[in-house]
């Protein structure tokens, strides 16, 4: 049966609505999509806003902070406490609704343009590895696909591979902030250093809590000789 076909015929006796309004056609119609609130660019570690200026994009990581992390930009334009926001990541994350990938994805490459955010042709997209005993539970990383998809809106390149994570640890859920940042230590390692070398690597993942998984990796990949880290998240 052709893919277009088959997708009728789904969508005749599965109908997807709106999680939000209850409209017929999207799992986020546009008008509930407008109507959540960006949040400005701030640091990665102090939360202080840091809006673009003559050297630095906005997001950038603030001078106090510069020697305490090695995350340079991050960027993030939703609240996980917001009702609607938290919705779309749990249903995007624990009931496996692949679909909000490219509505979540148009949303952040909407935001990175609005704040003009300079991503050259040479910037490598990484989403933040689950362990594959996790993954085969899970039956997807679901940054991952919102990478895969955001990649495609900004014509940069993707890798799933360089990037491992080797330790199966505890879910960060259920544990208290200094017990997260003790959780994901050395659980990540390189295959192959030459993939990062002097390049810029945005790291993506769905929501940033303490940050202490973004961390890790961001200092992993500098320790192979990235030139810079960045990070993107849908919420934090």
């Amino acid at each position: 049966m052709p893919t277009r076909l088959k997708n009728l015929f789904l969508d005749l006796l599965f109908p997807v609505y709106c999680m939000a309004c209850g409209k017929e056609g999207l799992f986020l119609c546009q008008s509930c999509a407008d109507t959540l609130p960006l949040l400005p660019p701030v640091c990665f570690k102090c939360a202080m806003l840091t809006p673009e200026n003559s050297s630095r994009p906005a997001g950038h990581t603030c001078d106090r902070c510069m020697k305490k992390t090695p995350i340079r930009v991050f960027l993030s334009p939703f609240s996980y406490r917001h009702p609607l926001v938290s919705h779309i990541l749990h249903e995007f994350k624990y009931r496996r609704i692949r679909h909000l990938s490219p509505i979540m994805a148009n949303l952040l490459a909407s935001y990175l343009n609005y704040y003009k955010i300079p991503l050259s042709k040479q910037t490598i997209i990484m989403p933040i590895p689950l362990h594959p005993r996790k993954e085969r539970v899970r039956g997807f990383n679901q940054a991952d696909l919102l990478a895969h998809d955001l990649a495609k809106h900004l014509s940069l390149t993707i890798d799933t591979h360089t990037l491992v994570r080797t330790a199966y640890n505890t879910p960060q859920t259920r544990l208290h902030a200094q017990e997260r940042r003790a959780n994901v230590e050395n659980i990540f390692s390189i295959r192959n250093r030459e993939k990062v070398y002097k390049k810029i690597v945005v790291l993506l993942d769905d929501v940033k809590t303490t940050g202490s998984t973004l961390e890790q990796a961001a200092h992993i990949l500098k320790q192979a000789g990235a030139k810079e880290i960045w990070t993107i998240t849908f919420a934090h």
